[in-house]
């Protein structure tokens, strides 16, 4: 089997409607080709879902007997993982609702046990839950009183975060506690106030609390994925498709419309819901992905975006990696431009030290560590720079591609 085709493959098996081809195919699959649609599987995260479309929309498909014993242990490690992540998600929920703290769980949670009704299916490292503003430090006494240790140095509001994150080694669990779905750097005009009087409420983890509605969850589901430039494989593509067919008739679509262009995120839906339809055979209503098509798309967004997702579990993070803000001095950007940009990568204000520093930003004491912090972007790109000074042809490639990619991240990011 060629690189492509397994992929291919992988995505058509994991449609929810019986595809003729893909199913000729499966049946004349070698074993050795086998190996390598489960390795594809487990590299993009989807090796639960393989399994269930294998059992419930291939069911007459022969599938050697090594190779669902091989799925079916994915499946069941997976659901071991969540069972134990529910049960400590459990107890935080149950913490907060003792101290009286509204909570709208988020994401992976919501989606595995409401959406696609089984946890196995939905892998995640990590728990999303949002709370009031106000409500931050009372939550945050809850999870210290239960050993969560906090993930920041400095936990402070800013426009370039959204969420604190707590760790328990005990439960092996993060727990990322937002008070709003995205920084405010990103410029939406969201109404948060407006998205907790929509939430519905739930139970999750055996506990009650509320969830987004499905247009709000459809539409945070598509900020989130364009958010990290589709770096996160297929999955967040399934969740979409998950989500529509679960709600149906209930997802009022000319509101998905509405709250798009109102938010400035019809970009970062048109593009989303393209590619869940896409690779993931979404089902969206005639005229949506027409009406919220903005002007100055170009089609190589969508080849650009693609290539981002699939590429998942491939990128070498060695010093192959090229950061963005280092690969924007390869372009073409005047000296001057390139000069400002090393200062502010170099020297980032008292706040922004701060939360890696363990010292407050009113201090003289966070000067110290800015010699810290060169030294430390030294040992992390200094290989990097005196490649792309002498002009090494792979190093130029990656650039190139990091700066394509910038101009993705820009497109999708300006409403």
């Amino acid at each position: 089997m060629d690189q492509s085709r397994p992929v291919e493959l992988l995505l058509r098996c994991l449609r929810s409607a019986p595809d003729e081809a893909s199913r000729d195919r499966l049946a004349t699959l070698p074993s050795s080709d086998w190996d390598a649609l489960i390795e594809e599987s487990d590299r993009y995260g989807v090796a639960p879902l393989l399994y269930r479309s294998l059992k419930a929309i291939h069911p007459n498909t022969h599938v050697p007997a090594d190779a669902m014993d091989k799925l079916r242990f994915m499946y069941l490690r997976s659901a071991g993982r969540k069972v134990r992540l529910h049960h400590n998600l459990g107890e935080v929920l149950r913490a907060l609702r003792q101290a009286c703290i509204p909570v709208i769980v988020l994401k992976g949670a919501h989606l595995a046990e409401l959406v696609y009704g089984d946890i196995a299916l939905r892998p995640m490292n990590d728990v999303d839950i949002l709370v009031h503003e106000d409500d931050l430090m009372r939550a945050e006494t809850a999870l210290l009183e239960m050993d969560y240790a906090p993930g920041e140095r400095q936990r402070q509001i800013a426009k370039d975060n959204c969420h604190f994150r707590y760790w328990s080694a005990n439960r092996d669990l993060l727990v990322e506690v937002h008070w709003c779905l995205l920084p405010s750097a990103y410029r939406l005009k969201m109404d948060l106030g407006e998205q907790w009087r929509r939430s519905v409420p739930a139970v999750v983890a055996g506990v009650d609390v509320s969830v987004l509605c499905p247009e709000d969850l459809l539409l945070y589901l598509c900020l989130h994925a364009s958010k990290h430039v589709f770096e996160m494989g297929p999955k967040p593509f399934y969740d979409i498709r998950e989500t529509i067919e679960c709600y149906g008739e209930k997802i009022d679509w000319l509101q998905i419309e509405a709250r798009s262009k109102q938010w400035g995120e019809a970009k970062c839906v048109y593009l989303t819901m393209r590619l869940a339809s896409e690779l993931a055979g979404a089902s969206m209503p005639d005229g949506l992905m027409e009406a919220l098509r903005p002007s100055d798309f170009d089609e190589q967004l969508i080849l650009l975006a693609r290539d981002r997702v699939l590429a998942y579990g491939q990128r070498d993070y060695s010093d192959l990696t090229l950061s963005p803000k280092l690969a924007q001095l390869w372009g073409p950007k005047r000296i001057l431009s390139k000069v400002a940009l090393i200062l502010r990568r170099a020297f980032p204000s008292p706040k922004e030290m701060a939360r890696v520093y363990p010292a407050p930003s009113g201090s003289a004491r966070i000067y110290l560590y800015y010699p810290l912090r060169i030294k430390a972007l030294i040992a992390r790109h200094g290989r990097q720079s005196w490649r792309l000074l002498n002009r090494n042809e792979r190093m130029r490639k990656l650039a190139e591609q990091r700066n394509e990619l910038t101009m993705l991240e820009e497109w999708l990011m300006v409403p």
